[in-house]
């Protein structure tokens, strides 16, 4: 079987394998077969509620989001011992706005649409959104709807299954700011945060500040010193894995590529790629390049997921499923249209 191969198959679905627990130290096994869902490959979910845009009500439930560092109901002492196997979906840039420059996003409510259909069908442990949840910034004429179209698809998400949002550049700003932080944590809660899921300790970054933090250091420097910390910490808990997410992908295919739109500066890569690699990071989770993209710091596998909204490359709007074992992780990129009826783990 090749090693890292990212392909779907009739009989099974076949996924890249980040092997070894992070405690084993072992070197990543090859490419694990997941037993094939029922179905393979599977139809998109009829649209019956599907519409073009939808105002928020004071009734429906708001968005949970963390708090104080912390994502309710997700934390160590609940969550902190590994039970057994367990899945999780990632999804990037919806970014509501981006097909019809900003003045409609009936695309974009389609695309979610669907994928939140999936999301309640496998129903997943957890789903995170890493980032660009919109197109507009801060201030613009179409931001506050757009968020609102964003929040009442996201709010019909099945509220047994953890949502985790996270900002990216298109949320926060290229250069965040004071003004755009607090607008984000107000609507979504903390930028950066940790919580735990079955023994697996999982650390949410705010990309956008590593990327520029000149408009706000002082809280670049907080987080960067929280970041040390969590880390150090989870790996003295002796997490099973731990697990890292966040819109900019620290880089795309080696972690001493230039600098460029799509990576973080090597200025503050460097430095916390070292960090990760110390504490025995397994993955790192990220969005921003919508096209598919991974690359790996040794044992440690950086994972840039193409867009759920508007692809940019040869890559459909689709999610991408995380099948996290006690000795390894294997994931796979679906498009919308393929994304398997159950997922069967081992």
């Amino acid at each position: 079987m090749v090693r890292s191969l990212l392909l779907p198959v009739l009989t099974g679905v076949l996924l890249v394998a980040l092997g070894g627990s992070k405690n084993a130290g072992s070197a990543p096994s090859d490419a694990t077969r997941i037993p094939s869902p029922a179905g393979w490959p599977g139809g998109s979910t009829p649209l019956s509620s599907l519409h073009g845009g939808g105002a928020f009500q004071k009734n429906e439930r708001p968005l949970k989001g963390a708090a104080n560092g912390i994502y309710p109901g997700l934390t160590r002492e609940q969550e902190g011992r590994w039970t057994k196997p367990f899945f999780f979906i990632q999804l990037a840039d919806s970014q509501f706005g981006m097909f019809g420059d900003d003045r409609s996003w009936e695309k974009e409510t389609e695309l979610l649409t669907r994928a939140v259909a999936h999301i309640n069908r496998l129903r997943p442990r957890f789903v995170v959104v890493c980032g660009d949840l919109v197109n507009q910034p801060v201030g613009g004429p179409y931001y506050e709807a757009q968020v609102a179209e964003f929040q009442r698809i996201a709010r019909q998400i099945d509220p047994s299954i953890p949502l985790v949002c996270l900002p990216g550049n298109h949320d926060v700003g290229g250069r965040p700011t004071p003004v755009t932080l607090a607008d984000y944590r107000r609507r979504f809660g903390d930028d950066w945060f940790s919580f735990w899921v079955g023994g697996v300790c999982c650390l949410v970054l705010n990309s956008c500040l590593y990327s520029d933090p000149s408009g706000a250091p002082g809280e670049q420097e907080r987080q960067a010193a929280w970041f040390a910390r969590t880390l150090e910490a989870a790996d003295q808990a002796g997490a099973r894995h731990i697990l890292v997410f966040q819109h900019h992908p620290w880089f795309l295919e080696k972690p001493d590529e230039p600098d460029g739109y799509f990576n973080i500066p090597r200025e503050r890569r460097e430095p916390a790629l070292a960090l990760m690699r110390r504490a025995g990071v397994r993955a790192i989770f990220a969005g921003h390049y919508h096209r598919n993209a991974s690359g790996r710091d040794g044992q440690m596998e950086m994972v840039t997921t193409s867009a759920v909204g508007r692809p940019l490359g040869n890559d459909p709007s689709g999610l991408r499923i995380v099948a996290v074992y006690e000795d390894r992780i294997a994931h796979h990129y679906y498009s919308l249209d393929e994304v398997p009826e159950a997922v069967a783990l081992e």
